[in-house]
């Protein structure tokens, strides 16, 4: 009797505590209309094209990012170099890049895109590697291109500056 009255109460606490967390998460809905944020632009802390950041023994540089548009689906397509700053052979995650558009949307790149040449695995010390990237966006007035390494210590952001404009 003691171990199923103890059971009946484990199971009564654990039920309490769920819903709990529902009726919190549901107190914390904001409607979209009620909420506004924007990425900056101007930010001190985003590289240019052309601008070379060192995340976790990587030398990262952002050479060109254009916009093309392929079955009506608008892709931002990023040109990047990785180079192996390390003495040990690395490996290039490509899945830890990231487009974000001016609402703070995210977009992960997308492999069997058409021009799709950087080819991530392993890098030899010292060894360069480049291509580019393409991600689905959606239009926006402003893009920026995110790398963080996989233990999450290193990040580089660039301002793309590309106008979608010109595929419209």
């Amino acid at each position: 009797m003691d171990k199923r009255f103890y059971l009946l109460l484990g199971l009564i606490l654990i039920l309490g505590i769920f819903c709990g967390m529902y009726i919190q998460s549901q107190q914390a809905i904001v409607p979209e209309d009620q909420f506004s944020q924007m990425v900056s632009a101007d930010s001190e802390h985003l590289l240019e094209v052309g601008e070379t950041d060192n995340v976790h023994h990587f030398d990262i540089t952002v050479h060109e990012a254009y916009t093309t548009k392929e079955e009506d689906q608008l892709y931002v397509v990023v040109d990047v170099s990785f180079f192996n700053r390390s003495d040990q052979s690395k490996e290039i995650p490509l899945f830890n890049t990231l487009v974000v558009n001016e609402k703070g949307y995210a977009s992960e790149n997308e492999s069997n895109y058409d021009d799709q040449r950087l080819i991530g695995g392993q890098l030899r010390p010292e060894g360069l590697r480049r291509g580019t990237l393409a991600f689905p966006v959606e239009p926006s007035s402003h893009y920026e291109f995110t790398y963080t390494n996989h233990s999450g210590v290193g990040l580089a952001t660039w301002d793309l500056n590309v106008d979608v404009n010109d595929n419209e």
